[in-house]
């Protein structure tokens, strides 16, 4: 596909401002997402921090209680009839509950000192249960006291409910009675309060069933996907009691950044946090499309500006390819005005002299034959050098008769016009038949055959040439007659003369011959050797009518020679 300057100008340039402004995109895009994702790994360990600091609270409230309830003489009392009675229970639940009344807690637990369950809040048939392998308690049982900074808090879980707890050893004097536990649910409203008011969805998980979440309903069936695609980040997060690292996937087929962290000891329990990308990234994409909207149109403004360039620029350039075409098509008139005075300006006068050049040259060709010309263009780079090679040519002598006569009573410019016109269709007729004119010498013609068959083309020639003399007697009152001779043989053709001023020409006995042969031919007679008529002419085909033969002296040729003559 062609395309002009024009185009090309506008499509650089557009091409520039394009990857300029989509490298822009892509650094600012780059670098506007790593500050993102930085952003929400670091939000992402903020809701970390937040639940960590919640779960303390409510652990901290839970070991303040059961250690203010321990030590209750009322309650330390009802859990002695227990060990008095005998398993006599029934106060000691009595107790629970109504302390219950003064606290906010879901679960109020206790057991002997073997971890058998004595008491359960909301449960009164629910004892002998044992509780020992249970973390909290079994810790208790030990007499061991709450920390007062726990790396995790512990979990229960009872029937599908999920509960912090805190665990502490009951003492009367320096007897152990047995633990005392306390526990609130996580649930829905913590799940939403560690949500807050941000873009972060958080989800509780429960043996990988889902017990609380702040997503959408509609995208709380693909949680448990989730948990599955993701079964071995979970199983490597509680198995190390750590968060794991921000990481991608997707809810519901939408991508999301989230993580995954124990929620406590104790149970497989678990969260994970998520937001969905499109979320997070929405400052990104607002700005994306902001340099989207400023590429589309610096793009527009600078095609508007590169045409606007391109037409100033390509235009000279365009002349001067029009120009071009022309010269190419054979008008050297052609000239070009320069516009600017920059490198096109140059190159447009360097054009017109060119051009000038060309004029001359062209000129020029008219004052030499063919075979010149085509000599000039085979040594085309190489300087002309004096001298010749032997070669094998056909030599046609055409002279007019009776120019003299004709001349006497004529203005120069109408003997001008009449040799200018019997020269010019010899001429023709020569490069009809393939053959070269070597020079005009007054009214003589000199020409040269060359090549296959150049004696009988050179003979066919000259029958046309006295053919078209006699077309031409009917339309002139004053007509004047032509005599040609032809001549074969091997000559010398080359650069003759000096080496400021040539001539490729012939030279040889059989050129000599040929002139003479023209000196001797009378008005529209065609003389030529009859050996080279019958050997070079006649047995190449008919065509050729042959009158009478003469045998003939002639200056500088010792011998006579049979000469043969052509008839029209």
């Amino acid at each position: 596909m062609r395309l002009t300057i024009q185009t090309k100008l506008v499509l650089l340039l557009a091409g520039l401002v394009g990857l300029v402004l989509l490298g822009v995109l892509v650094a600012v895009s780059t670098t506007l997402d790593a500050r993102l994702r930085e952003q929400t790994a670091a939000d992402f360990k903020q809701t970390q921090l937040t639940f960590q600091r919640i779960q303390t609270l409510r652990y901290e409230k839970l070991v303040e209680t059961a250690s203010l309830l321990r030590e209750n003489a009322v309650f330390k009392a009802n859990l002695e009839i227990v060990y008095l009675e005998k398993g006599d229970t029934a106060s000691l639940y009595f107790s629970v509950s109504d302390f219950a009344r003064f606290i906010t807690v879901d679960i109020i637990a206790v057991t002997d000192t073997k971890g058998k369950l004595l008491a359960w809040l909301d449960d009164p048939l629910r004892r002998g249960e044992d509780l020992s392998k249970r973390e909290s308690i079994a810790r208790a049982m030990t007499g061991e006291e709450p920390p007062l900074e726990p790396v995790w808090p512990d979990l229960w879980a009872e029937q599908g409910v999920l509960y912090q707890v805190a665990s502490v050893p009951i003492y009367a004097g320096e007897s152990e009675l047995g633990t005392l536990t306390l526990g609130t649910k996580l649930a829905e409203k913590e799940a939403r309060d560690l949500k807050g008011s941000t873009a972060i969805d958080v989800s509780f998980l429960l043996a990988d069933k889902t017990i609380a979440t702040t997503l959408d309903s509609s995208l709380t069936p693909y949680i448990a996907p989730f948990a599955a695609a993701n079964r071995n980040k979970i199983d490597q997060a509680i198995k190390d009691t750590a968060a794991t690292a921000p990481f991608t996937a997707t809810v519901s087929g939408v991508p999301v950044s989230t993580f995954i962290s124990p929620l406590g000891i104790g149970e497989r329990a678990y969260y994970f946090a998520s937001v969905p990308e499109s979320v997070q990234l929405a400052t990104l994409t607002s700005l994306q499309r902001t340099i989207l909207f400023f590429i589309g149109f610096f793009l527009v403004a600078s095609i508007a500006v590169a045409v606007l360039i391109g037409g100033i620029v390509s235009k000279p350039v365009r002349t001067l390819a029009t120009a071009m075409t022309k010269v190419k098509a054979g008008d050297l008139s052609v000239s070009v005005a320069p516009t600017t005075k920059d490198e096109i300006g140059e190159l447009a006068q360097n054009f017109n002299e060119m051009t000038g050049g060309l004029r001359e040259r062209f000129q020029l060709m008219k004052y030499v034959g063919s075979h010149t010309i085509e000599m000039i263009q085979q040594t085309s780079g190489a300087e002309a050098r004096l001298g010749g090679s032997r070669q094998e040519v056909t030599v046609l002598f055409s002279d007019v008769r009776g120019f003299t006569a004709f001349s006497e009573n004529r203005t120069p410019e109408e003997v001008v016009a009449m040799l200018n016109r019997y020269l010019g269709f010899q001429s023709d007729l020569v490069t009809k038949h393939g053959g070269s004119v070597d020079k005009f010498v007054g009214d003589e013609m000199v020409a040269l055959f060359t090549g296959e068959r150049a004696a009988k083309r050179a003979v066919l020639c000259a029958v046309e040439i006295q053919r078209r003399v006699e077309e031409e007697h009917k339309m002139d009152p004053s007509p004047i007659d032509i005599g040609i001779g032809i001549n074969s043989g091997s000559v010398v053709m080359g650069n003759m003369g000096a080496s400021d001023r040539m001539d490729y020409t012939v030279i040889g006995a059989a050129v000599n011959l040929g002139a003479r042969l023209c000196s001797a031919a009378k008005a529209g007679q065609i003389l030529i050797r009859k050996d080279l008529l019958e050997s070079e002419v006649m047995m190449h085909g008919n065509g050729v009518a042959v009158g009478g033969t003469t045998q003939m002296s002639f200056k500088g040729f010792s011998t006579e020679l049979e000469i043969a003559e052509v008839l029209v």
